[in-house]
């Protein structure tokens, strides 16, 4: 999988004290200055942002199983190197679970 290769979340801060992040090669600039990262709607807004460059990302995979690890792959390497999201990642499996 080449874009597993290429995958990262870079988080940059700008003049305007914004976040920006860039999912993979650079392909997917996702724009966070707006949302509130310290709160669990935040997060989720920017993980469901993380998630949809993710797909995009790995749209190339021919079969929708390698598309769907693909993605998961992706997301789960940018939470590594973002604090907001690997708390996004565990509240939205904490709700899965209270919901079952």
């Amino acid at each position: 999988m080449r874009s597993l290769m290429l995958l990262g979340l870079v988080a940059a801060t700008t003049p305007a004290a914004a976040q920006s992040y860039r999912v993979g090669n650079g392909s997917y600039h996702i724009v966070a200055g707006e949302l509130d990262q310290r709160t669990s709607a935040g997060r989720a807004a920017m993980l469901a942002r993380v998630e949809r460059a993710a797909t995009r990302l790995c749209a190339h995979q021919p079969l929708a199983a390698d598309r769907r690890a693909c993605a998961a792959a992706t997301v789960a390497s940018a939470a590594r190197r973002s604090s907001p999201l690997r708390i996004a990642l565990g509240e939205r499996d904490a709700t899965a679970l209270t919901t079952r």
